[in-house]
């Protein structure tokens, strides 16, 4: 993620600058961020971390696959940005490379960790209902009693033989209730 020393304001109003939204080759994303960099281009390409963790793939992933921002004056820089390696094509409404507003970009920034990642869980909060939908409980609820971040789990209280027991699952295998 590149970001500008310039203030943004002041650039769209001398030179016109503006964020538009690139389409990248597939999987290419962080190789066309790169590439712009290179270029003197500023891009954005938020990410997100998943959390639990997915089975297969990648933590951390674009939000938008396949998408990428750029912070520009088209008029000057459509050229270079269009022959950059992983880039396709600008998004185009209307026959025309289609502009972000700039509350969109401070939207999702605002919304970043300071590692730059964006947190998506699946909300799974202490004292909530859950329903166990794998492994040797599926089908049956519990509350949450605990979650055990760094080991990708939770603590559940579950009813087993009229009797409350704690219970240690991984988190992947719960929904809410």
């Amino acid at each position: 993620m590149m970001d500008t020393a310039l203030d943004l304001d002041d650039v769209n109003n001398r030179y016109g600058a503006a964020w538009y939204v690139l389409r990248t080759q597939p999987h290419r994303e962080r190789v066309a961020e790169q590439f712009l960099a290179e270029r003197n281009v500023a891009s954005y390409l938020p990410q997100m971390a998943r959390w639990p963790g997915p089975v297969l793939g990648a933590a951390i992933r674009p939000i938008f696959p396949g998408y990428l921002f750029v912070f520009t004056v088209l008029a000057e820089a459509a050229v270079r940005i269009m022959r950059t390696p992983g880039v396709r094509e600008f998004v185009r409404f209307g026959g025309e490379p289609a502009s972000v507003d700039e509350a969109v970009i401070a939207f999702l920034r605002a919304r970043e960790g300071p590692d730059g990642l964006i947190r998506c869980d699946q909300g799974v909060r202490e004292n909530a209902e859950v329903r166990i939908v794998q492994g040797p409980f599926r089908g049956l609820t519990a509350i949450v009693e605990e979650r055990l971040p760094t080991r990708q789990r939770i603590r559940v209280l579950m009813e087993i033989l009229q009797r409350t027991t704690r219970v240690e699952l991984p988190e992947r295998w719960v929904r809410q209730a």
